[in-house]
């Protein structure tokens, strides 16, 4: 049975942390698939991300549909530091957050203020968060 794999060489100054090598497999093992169109008219603009996150060392590792018609977003602190006062910000309308198990079962209801989440992460923390977001509105 014949095997192959991919690898790559990321040299870099400083240690693993300062030079992010985390993310550099993380986008290494998930390629961006891009398709390129002619140029048009459109009502997006020209940058729009569905989420922002405030602080580098925390990555998004899931965002998916859930139970009962939520969202599941799951994140970790990738560096070995603590990380407070986390905020994800999500340019789409959240009615209700809670925290939840790697199993997406219970927890506690959390705060959102302008579609914005904040937590604490530990280091190497996972956390899992159950969204319930509020309907699209085309007309906006």
């Amino acid at each position: 049975m014949k095997r192959t794999f991919d690898y790559a060489l990321v040299p870099h100054e400083g240690d693993w942390r300062a030079a992010e090598i985390y993310r550099a497999g993380w986008e290494f093992n998930n390629p961006l698939a891009v398709r390129k169109v002619s140029l048009h008219a459109g009502s997006l603009p020209k940058r729009w991300g569905l989420l922002n996150v405030s602080q580098r060392d925390v990555v998004v590792s899931a965002l998916k549909p859930g139970r009962g018609g939520s969202v599941v977003l799951r994140v970790y602190e990738a560096a070995g530091r603590p990380s407070s006062g986390v905020k994800i910000k999500l340019n789409a309308g959240i009615s209700s957050a809670r925290e939840v198990s790697l199993l997406e079962d219970g927890g506690a209801e959390l705060k959102v203020v302008d579609d914005t989440l904040q937590f604490d992460l530990g280091p190497y923390q996972i956390k899992t968060f159950s969204l319930k977001l509020l309907p699209l509105n085309p007309g906006k």
